[in-house]
């Protein structure tokens, strides 16, 4: 199974008062890497967490790996935001979504699960997901 890190469990794991902190933990805990992600997920956490050194490391020993290519996935990422606008899906969900779709038997690790309980990959299947208890 292929994991994918949403931008909110790498925050949750990286700030200690996350209030998913805990639940971040465990999961980079009990489960090997890596975690796939992208760049645009990547931009995010540095932005909220106001640095980008601690998840720039993460990739830089593996625990992440970049799995998606925006550039070459940019009408499927773009389709995925015109599809929920009403949503107003980032750019990093769209990405997370688009990895679901790339990465047969891929998980979300996410905290979002209003929305990624909406969300629905190649037309209408759901998005796989792991969410805090």
């Amino acid at each position: 199974m292929k994991k994918i890190a949403d931008a909110g469990l790498l925050i949750a794991f990286l700030d200690r008062r996350d209030e998913y902190h805990r639940w971040a933990s465990s999961v980079f805990e009990n489960e090997s890497p890596p975690f796939y992600t992208a760049e645009p997920i990547l931009a995010e956490v540095s932005a909220v967490l106001e640095s980008a050194d601690e998840v720039l490391q993460m990739v830089e020993v593996g625990d992440l790996v970049l799995g998606l290519n925006l550039g070459d996935e940019v009408s499927a990422v773009r389709a995925l935001v015109q599809k929920y606008k009403d949503r107003k899906m980032d750019l990093g969900d769209a990405c997370c979504v688009r990895l679901a779709e790339m990465l047969s038997g891929s998980i979300v690790y996410t905290v979002d699960e209003r929305d990624f309980r909406v969300y629905r990959k190649n037309g209408r299947q759901p998005v796989p997901c792991i969410f805090p208890d």
